[in-house]
């Protein structure tokens, strides 16, 4: 500490004494993140957080929100799994009853290590997260947990409920809306607090009032989720028939010939590097997400690869070929492809200069 900032400590000393969170931003601040969440893919780690070895900032809140069938849970689930192996323990509140034991095992889930939380309203699912997350920081165990909540858009507010048990018929005239937003004020501070990281799915449908289509869709439960995510990612699909570039073990039989589908991630807001960036990742029916897919395109836009017609070369006239023949080449993509990308998206995912 420099001893100007020693002479400015002294003026702050009141305000330090009733804020022990107030600090200088270069001592740790609350607002300051440091870890992050792999996703288990590597595009999508990089438009999150700007490099392919981050992802979901941890303390944060994260939203995937879109249509039904989008990979919402099962990515979700696959960020449960991954930071489950760095040794924390995913906490599902689950108000679609969708959550199942053999779900979580296909994502790489132990459920003997997973704490299910069934919810059905706003305001309980507000509730026990914050006596959650209160017993986190009184037992110090910042950092320990990570909580999903699936889905915000089935979650009812307790007028809802007691309207239907009463046989009414009035709307819901914002209740559940305006619950939705304190639930996400109330999380925001707490989830820092607790070094806790909230990842949250939504529906997402269109706005049949628009006068224009748009390219960012209206989300269950008002703006709320909008206003207070950290991150919010918007994910849309397109189903992909198998070809015969394709392995036939990575598809099922019966599939109708489809072997999975296409994803695409929008980053619709975000935080810590630009929004609205943009990426394709893979899922496969069998054999999940891909890790590397995605990136042949990336490494494209960025200059390490060279697109000739259907063929690809490296700067430095190294001829690849079809991308077929490299596509699996790990040696390839692990010691010259993702170092030189990740330099690049050090550039270029950041504000400012």
């Amino acid at each position: 500490m420099s001893a100007e900032t020693k002479d400015l400590s002294k003026i702050f000393a009141k305000l330090d004494k009733l804020n022990p969170e107030a600090k200088f931003l270069s001592d740790s601040a609350l607002s300051t993140v440091t870890e992050y969440h792999d996703t288990g893919c590597m595009v999508l780690n990089s438009i999150l957080s700007g490099s392919m070895f981050g992802g979901v900032p941890k303390g944060r809140i994260t939203g995937f929100a879109g249509p039904s069938q989008a990979g919402k849970t099962y990515i979700t689930n696959k960020i449960l799994a991954l930071a489950q192996k760095e040794g924390m323990v995913p906490v599902i509140f689950d108000t679609e009853m969708a959550v199942d034991e053999n779900a979580c095992i296909a994502a790489g889930l132990d459920p003997d290590l997973v704490k299910y939380v069934p919810v059905q309203t706003v305001e309980s699912c507000r509730n026990q997260l914050v006596a959650f997350l209160d017993s986190v920081i009184e037992q110090k165990a910042q950092g320990k947990f990570i909580i999903c909540i699936d889905s915000l858009g089935n979650l009812a507010s307790q007028k809802e409920i007691d309207d239907v048990e009463k046989g009414k018929t009035a709307m819901d005239m914002g209740t559940r809306a305006k619950g939705l937003k304190s639930m996400m004020r109330t999380l925001t501070f707490k989830a820092a607090q607790a070094n806790t990281t909230v990842l949250f799915v939504n529906h997402t449908y269109d706005d049949p009032a628009a006068m224009f289509p748009t390219l960012v869709k209206s989300q269950s439960g008002g703006k709320g989720p909008v206003y207070l995510a950290s991150v919010l990612v918007q994910l849309a699909k397109r189903d992909e028939k198998n070809d015969k570039t394709n392995d036939s073990d990575e598809m099922i039989p019966e599939a109708n010939k489809y072997s999975g589908v296409t994803l695409r991630a929008l980053t619709v807001k975000n935080r810590f590097v630009p929004p609205f960036l943009e990426a394709e990742m893979y899922l496969n029916f069998k054999t999940g997400l891909d890790k590397y897919s995605g990136l042949k395109e990336m490494a494209v836009n960025h200059g390490v690869i060279q697109q000739t017609g259907s063929t690809y070369v490296l700067p430095d006239g190294t001829k690849l070929g079809y991308y077929k023949n490299w596509s699996s080449d790990i040696e390839l993509w692990d010691n010259t492809i993702i170092p030189q990308l990740e330099e690049k998206l050090q550039q270029a995912f950041r504000y400012g200069s």
